[in-house]
């Protein structure tokens, strides 16, 4: 198991920015942004949801998956419709601030500001795109199903995969980080929500 990493402070909302948190970070500052992405587990308990009062302020987009690297466990992770569904959210922000959370800010919201930075770049910029992620939020391991099903939705011929593998090849303690959260789900597959 990896060593804790104290959570990056919050990147401050900026026009066209992404920002990736915790739930606490966006318990915290979730109404300075314009949009916000929460992604939560599936059996989520009601006081580990952020929501927004009856407040037509600001744009929020709720889904709900879990935090696994494959798809191969019958586990209930993110789908094609749910990365579109990210992607086609953010476009309306192209021009003001959003923020990608999770309960940790590490695996899922990293994959979906990651299809969402990929898209945003353009083809042939996703080394640039992940670079722009670990700029605001340097401790991520983006979700790899997230990453794959991005990869496709945007036609990336898998360099969007190659370029967070390239990434990881050379980061000390992801692999071990990664081997550590697919041996726990293995071994408690009770915790998770199946499909």
């Amino acid at each position: 198991m990896s060593k804790y990493v104290k959570p990056t402070p919050l990147a401050l909302p900026v026009d066209g920015g992404v920002a990736v948190g915790s739930l606490a970070q966006a318990k915290r500052h979730k109404r300075r942004f314009d949009g916000v992405i929460t992604i939560e587990d599936p059996k989520c308990r009601p006081n580990m949801r952020l929501r927004f009062a009856r407040d037509p302020g600001q744009s929020h987009l709720v889904l709900q998956f879990e935090d696994v690297d494959t798809d191969s466990l019958g586990i209930r992770v993110a789908t094609a419709e749910q990365v579109r569904e990210a992607i086609d959210f953010a476009r309306q922000f192209t021009d003001r601030s959003l923020l990608v959370h999770c309960f940790h800010g590490v695996g899922r919201s990293a994959g979906i500001a990651l299809s969402i930075l990929a898209d945003r770049f353009g083809a042939g910029k996703e080394v640039s795109a992940l670079d722009q992620l670990l700029a605001v939020r340097p401790e991520v391991t983006p979700n790899l199903v997230v990453v794959k099903l991005a990869d496709e939705l945007l036609g990336r011929s898998g360099f969007l995969i190659e370029a967070v593998a390239r990434w990881e090849a050379t980061a000390p303690g992801l692999k071990e980080a990664r081997d550590s959260r697919m041996k726990f789900a293995c071994s408690r597959p009770e915790l998770y929500a199946r499909f």
